[in-house]
């Protein structure tokens, strides 16, 4: 199952969840210089512009915008020079109503952005509503704008005459859903425990979808611009623009962080997720801010999916170990959550120490091997793949002792290694090379200290004898050792100790026919 589908099924929302987090600023793609320097006033300088912020979400803009101000000035000294504006409240703002919309409303069209008044005078309830708040604004009439399932509409003097400004009939809203948005939605809601069983038994889906998809009744201009935005990535979508929805989305969820835009950037991360030939470096970014919504129903596992899916890609399909470790860095540097960072690291450190070891390059395998298993100590397969990897990176090590050290390291670190009956025969023969090399350099000490380690294993382990020539080698040399100092009766001992354990080695029974004859 896609990961969009499984979203859509799956998650859930916490009303008071933290969301200052769910787009960061860096991440924002502004078509015009004049959108950018509109954000950054409004966002950075606390300087704000609402016609600004209307004419941002449009193509270049800065003619329109000079074009509009000029006939929105026009129209403002004519209001305020009239004798109407003196009149009853109700009466005034029937003027402002019926002058704002001879001179700048021709057309209502359910597609439409702000910008579109000010070049033929086409609008919608959002743009519309836009328009005659400006107004209010500057000729500070109190207001509220209310937000209505597929609606939008103004409220001049609210709580005194509260007069209505329709600005068109709500039979299209600033958005429209199918049924099956609207079922999964609610869903989403119930699995999350937020829709109780009987409320759903006792309400339709429609019902449902508009009590908890609008639930802010009364918005700002501010919020009003984020409606304009998330209306323009539903339009996009319609268009099969994906990408231009994603973007649009997340623009508008930082004017109106609230249930509804989280959905829809969840909605449309993960489909831009599913786009094909997408750069694996966008794919990464898109993956690790994704996992930001864990709290709303992105799961660990849809990260893993998503994280393997590009490692199949990237890694093994085309062996581009640069490029899969700047999308692992991409990933990670968005997610701070431990759970969903090891399972990411684990998948990282194991697949490059794979690649590594179908490669035949054991020495690189082996340090990210070491990495994955310090985030998974106890996890037998790969402890199986990393003994195998240490047995091959130092096959062509001379000395024992420098081999040794390193699995002793690896052991202490690693506790599970010890379970692991390859590892433990490694470390056995290893001991009895050192045990026999010790006795041929003349150190007794060491050699009987190797000696009993080696013992020790053998006895108490379950150990494969895998090279009966080291054995019998170790046990011949401190044989010969003490036979040198007279010690015939411990020479014979070392041989028979030998002999039991590796009865066919041809050194120790040419040894024992030696001290026989003598």
């Amino acid at each position: 199952m896609k990961l969009l589908t499984l979203i859509l099924v799956l998650t859930g929302f916490q009303l008071n969840a933290q969301t200052d987090s769910l787009v960061r600023w860096k991440e924002l793609e502004f078509t015009t210089p004049y959108e950018a320097t509109t954000f950054e006033n409004h966002f950075k300088r606390g300087n704000t512009n609402f016609t600004a912020l209307f004419f941002a979400n449009s193509p270049p803009a800065t003619q329109d915008a000079k074009n509009f101000e000029e006939r929105f000035e026009a129209t403002l000294k004519e209001i305020q020079t009239s004798e109407l504006i003196k009149k009853k409240n109700d009466k005034k703002v029937k003027y402002i109503y019926q002058l704002v919309h001879n001179r700048f409303l021709s057309k209502y069209e359910a597609e439409n952005r702000f910008y579109e008044i000010s070049r033929n005078g086409n609008y919608n309830c959002v743009t519309a509503t836009a328009l005659y708040a400006l107004f209010f604004e500057r000729l500070n009439i109190p207001y509220t704008i209310k937000e209505k399932p597929t609606h939008v509409y103004l409220v001049a003097y609210p709580n005194t005459d509260n007069i209505l400004i329709e600005t068109t009939t709500p039979v299209f809203g600033f958005l429209t859903f199918d049924h099956t948005y609207k079922s999964n939605f609610i869903n989403n809601l119930k699995n999350q425990k937020i829709i109780g069983s009987s409320e759903v038994a006792n309400s339709t889906t429609d019902e449902l979808f508009n009590k908890y998809y609008f639930q802010s009744e009364n918005i700002n201009l501010t919020q009003l611009v984020g409606i304009h935005y998330l209306n323009d990535a539903i339009f996009k979508q319609d268009h099969n623009d994906i990408a231009g929805a994603y973007e649009q989305v997340k623009k508008g969820y930082l004017y109106y962080p609230n249930i509804r835009s989280e959905y829809l950037l969840l909605h449309y991360t993960a489909a831009k997720l599913e786009m094909p030939n997408l750069d694996p470096l966008q794919r990464a970014a898109l993956i690790g801010r994704i996992s930001r919504l864990k709290e709303k129903g992105v799961t660990v596992e849809m990260i893993k999916g998503e994280f393997y899916n590009l490692t199949q890609t990237v890694l093994f399909k085309n062996n581009d170990k640069l490029l899969y470790k700047k999308c692992f860095e991409t990933i990670t540097q968005n997610i701070t959550d431990k759970e969903t960072l090891d399972e990411l690291n684990y998948i990282y450190y194991y697949e490059n120490g794979r690649v590594f070891y179908n490669q035949g390059n054991y020495v690189r395998a082996k340090p990210f091997f070491s990495k994955a298993m310090e985030i998974q100590p106890n996890n037998v397969d790969l402890s199986g793949v990393f003994v195998s990897c240490l047995a091959q990176s130092f096959r062509n090590e001379r000395k024992s002792s420098v081999v040794i050290d390193s699995l002793e390291g690896y052991k202490s670190r690693f506790p599970v290694l010890e379970e692991n009956s390859n590892f433990n025969s490694m470390m056995a023969m290893l001991y009895a090379a050192e045990f026999g090399e010790s006795f041929q350099k003349g150190d007794e000490k060491r050699g009987e200290k190797f000696q009993k380690l080696f013992e020790d294993f053998y006895t108490n382990q379950n150990i494969t004898i895998m090279n009966p020539q080291v054995i019998g080698q170790a046990y011949s040399e401190a044989c010969v050792y003490f036979f040198k100092k007279g010690q015939k009766a411990k020479a014979r001992q070392y041989l028979q100790k030998g002999l039991e354990i590796v009865p066919d080695d041809l050194q120790l029974k040419m040894r024992r026919q030696m001290l026989s004859g003598g």
